[in-house]
């Protein structure tokens, strides 16, 4: 299996990828979030350790989750503490002293940015030329952590965010808290092993359907860094070619956002274990209902006895139960073989302030890992259903199996997965979309952040509900070149929406720092462009297409729709002069239609046919000095059934290219300096306001201590 997972897909960010030298090592133990609270950071085999063990010593982790299976925690040479992965020596000697009770690290990421849109859109005028320090993002400037263990069992921590835009005014510059104080602690006793954690924010993920999120596959481009990111040099292009990892880094993205309070138990009679959790995720936020100004819910004079009201991020006032809680209850047979999950969550919003009308959404599942002789099979099976004043109660399944096949028994080996998930189905907190049925949008809006709505095209794997369908998997290795392949199809179980959206690869991170996704005094998400169908994300941009063969009277979509998904992808590792080069190619394709198509295709019956095509190289020029360059490009074409331009009298025709080049210079092994342009241009050859063209500059100096 091992062999397996390293030729197709990285599952999981937090699987272990190589073994770190001791000092690179230290470049990511900054990024720590112990004061964030990462789950998943030990396996349960781990709870036998003796009182020297590393473990027990750092107390910084969870013991007790149950969100890290022992296959994927227990290795000889790396450990994990709040989801980042380090090599065990540097625990040792940073964690491991029993008469350090205080410890501080973090690193300095000086981030300068710069964009000169020569053809912007009309709307952003006049801000297509801008310079400044920073993307947009709330990504800091100085990280410090500081972990605190007063005993061997009890450890607290925090992060401290400092950002200094360079405006020149002491009321830009930010320094605080980055997301609260957290505390955990592990308890052993004889009726079994315990973990709680309360605080600020917690990364948690209890199952893919419940609290989860979508675990990427291996195939994107890796030219433009990420702010988690380390200093590497070319140990992030190893992993890439070796794993479809990148680094170690920050794990924390890999998990779902949660602030309140997390119970786990392990080791308990009758071989059972628990998590129980009550508080808030991102949706608890919440827009529905914000305000422009966070200090109107605040009374202008404090009397006797009355209580202010705080805001979220602009959202629904606190005073206001808007809460999930729920759990897992768990059990493992055949020496761990056969493990089995009960999951559950219940969110609950209060709409009024007596709370007589709520929203509410609701999942039970039964998760499931086996090892059937040389075959893993993996699922969750289960129901959800959604509630609110204008919406009535409608329950609908969530079905998924995936079955691992070693190429022992198939020549290559193979991924298999199966699924079938209602539109009634509804949780923004897992690795589903659920933005397809249009009455749930209408009755709650779309969720800031949200990378799609209605019929969505995604690479495969990527689930979406009111969907039947499969994906499969596989990969080969020649020579010196590995190739991956992954083919999906899918057709709705009812004709829901009228919409379409997919997501503009090539350049969408340069324009989601252009048209920021959290903008202050938000009350939903960024929608932009001249027709007003793009929407920015987190590092990313998806457009919306509009469908035209619906019902005239209700606009409801009247045929249901198939959809066909390739990935393909290829890397080759080589040396020239003595110097290490890489090679990577990306190829995405998806369509929608009104038939099913077993792959791909742009025809008569087709509603939108997407393709992406992205190419790395990277060479070390000279020791510690790499140069990269990227080339990427798009095309987006509409049917007949989607909306056409006005004068053109064409529907959708787009083409989209993006041309990188940089370096990334190691200065040591706690410093680097990195350096990108790129060149992004954009035109639908129908739709004649739909068009720019311009390019931006990224320099970034990021040192660890």
């Amino acid at each position: 299996m091992v062999e397996f997972y390293s030729i197709i897909i990285r599952f999981q960010h937090r699987r272990p990828v190589r073994i770190l030298r001791r000092k690179i090592v230290t470049q990511y133990l900054c990024l720590l979030i112990c004061g964030l609270g990462c789950s998943a950071a030990f396996g349960q085999d781990q709870f036998d350790a003796g009182p020297n063990d590393v473990v027990e010593n750092a107390v910084v982790a969870e013991s007790d989750s149950l969100t890290t299976s022992p296959s994927e925690a227990s290795t000889t040479t790396d450990e994990v503490v709040y989801g980042i992965q380090y090599d065990s020596s540097f625990v040792n000697r940073k964690l491991r002293k029993r008469d350090q009770k205080l410890t501080v690290f973090g690193y300095y990421r000086l981030f300068a940015y710069g964009r000169n849109m020569t053809e912007p859109y009309p709307s952003l005028r006049p801000f297509e030329r801008a310079y400044g320090i920073g993307d947009g993002y709330r990504e800091p400037m100085l990280s410090m952590t500081v972990i605190g263990r007063p005993n061997g069992r009890t450890s607290f921590g925090t992060e401290l965010f400092m950002f200094t835009p360079y405006l020149g005014t002491p009321e830009d510059n930010v320094f605080t808290m980055n997301l609260g104080l957290n505390f955990y602690g592990n308890f052993r006793t004889k009726h079994g092993n315990f973990g709680v954690r309360a605080g600020g924010i917690h990364w948690y993920n209890l199952s893919p359907f419940t609290i989860g999120i979508f675990q990427v596959l291996d195939r994107f481009s890796i030219f433009d860094r990420t702010p988690w990111e380390g200093v590497s040099h070319t140990d992030k292009y190893d992993n890439y070619y070796e794993t479809g990892a990148t680094s170690p880094g920050d794990l924390r993205w890999n998990n779902q956002p949660f602030q309140g309070f997390i119970l786990n138990g392990n080791k308990l009679p009758g071989g059972f274990a628990f998590d129980v959790f009550w508080g808030k995720t991102q949706i608890n936020g919440g827009l529905p209902g914000a305000i422009d100004n966070p200090a109107a819910s605040i009374p202008t004079t404090l009397d006797a006895g009355s209580v202010p009201t705080y805001l979220g991020f602009n959202g629904e006032t606190r005073v206001l139960p808007n809460i999930i809680a729920g759990g897992k209850l768990a059990k493992s047979f055949g020496g761990k073989k056969y493990n089995f999950s009960y999951n559950v969550i219940y969110n609950q919003t209060a709409l009024d302030s007596l709370g007589r009308d709520q929203r509410t959404f609701q999942v039970h599942t039964l998760g499931l890992d086996l090892k059937l002789g040389d075959i893993k099979v993996t699922g969750e099976l289960g129901a959800g259903s959604y509630e609110s004043p204008n919406y009535e109660q409608a329950w609908g399944e969530a079905l998924m199996l995936r079955a691992y096949i070693p190429k022992s028994l198939t020549y290559v080996p193979l991924d298999v997965q199966i699924y079938q998930i209602s539109q009634n189905f509804f949780n923004p907190n897992g690795e589903i979309a659920t933005n397809s049925n249009p009455k749930i949008v209408e009755d709650q809006g779309l969720p800031l952040g949200a990378n799609g709505a209605g019929g969505q095209l995604t690479l495969v794997n990527q689930l979406v509900h009111n969907r039947r369908g499969i994906n499969i998997n596989t990969g080969i290795e020649v020579g010196p070149a590995k190739f991956n392949l992954g083919w999906g199809l899918s057709q709705e179980l009812e004709a829901a929406s009228a919409q379409l959206s997919y997501v503009h690869r090539i350049n969408g991170l340069a324009l989601s720092r252009i048209y920021n996704p959290f903008p202050a005094n938000a009350t939903g998400p960024t929608v932009f462009g001249p027709y007003n169908r793009q929407i920015s994300f987190f590092r990313g941009v998806s457009e919306i297409v509009q469908t035209t063969d619906i019902d005239p009277r209700t606009a409801q979509a009247i045929n249901k729709k198939y959809f066909s998904a390739v990935d393909l992808q290829a890397k080759v590792k080589g040396t020239l002069l003595d110097r290490p080069w890489y090679f990577f190619y990306l190829g995405s394709f998806g369509s929608a239609s009104a038939k099913a198509d077993p792959v791909p295709v742009y025809n008569d019956d087709s509603y939108l046919f997407v393709q992406y095509h992205e190419f790395d190289l990277y060479y070390e020029v000279f020791p510690k000095f790499l140069l990269t360059t990227y080339f990427g490009i798009e095309n987006a074409r509409g049917g007949t059934f989607t909306e056409w331009d006005a004068e053109t009298q064409l529907p959708r025709d787009q083409i989209g290219t993006g041309i990188g080049l940089g370096f990334d210079w190691t200065i040591s092994e706690t410093t680097g300096f990195y350096f990108r342009h790129r060149w992004i241009r954009f035109e639908d050859r129908s739709f004649g306001l739909d068009k720019y063209k311009g390019r931006e500059v990224t320099i970034e100096l990021k040192t660890f201590f």
